[in-house]
């Protein structure tokens, strides 16, 4: 178990070392020609072309419409840490439940033990001839007949 932990956390160790550099580069790219457009759009309207000027008014800019690059492990991290913790919890849960189960299962076996103690006794004095107590010079043991 802590072998494949430390594969693991190996694995994401250098599965998270993205290179960003060419994300970097793509973007620097697209700001340069989203820069480019603007400075033509703002030459056209400067001319006096109406479709320019509405054009840069109604203009959003384009940069940052590129995503920077995903990481595979930490894409599988998060499809398999939540299931893991999921299983190791039910697991857990699991453990406990027949914890609780058998000691309430050992809680009514000795209670039934003690009312079959009790009983035995109960059987056993019922055997017995009853016993009367009076004064000192009177003692007389009396039998059910």
């Amino acid at each position: 178990m802590k072998a494949l932990a430390i594969a693991i956390l190996a694995v994401f160790m250098t599965g998270c070392a993205t290179d960003m550099s060419r994300y970097y580069a793509v973007q620097e790219k697209a700001l340069d020609a989203d820069k480019a457009a603007v400075m033509a759009l703002a030459a056209a309207a400067a001319s006096g072309n109406q479709g320019a000027i509405v054009a840069l008014a109604l203009r959003q800019g384009q940069s940052g419409k590129i995503a920077p690059p995903q990481d595979k492990a930490l894409q599988w991290a998060s499809v398999l840490v939540p299931a893991v913790t999921n299983l190791y919890g039910i697991n857990r849960n699991t453990r406990i439940s027949l914890a609780n189960i058998n000691a309430e299962t050992e809680r009514y076996g000795d209670t039934l033990g003690a009312i079959e103690g009790i009983a035995a006794q109960g059987f056993e004095a019922a055997t017995q001839p009853p016993y009367i107590v009076g004064p000192e010079a009177g003692f007389r043991l009396l039998s059910p007949n």
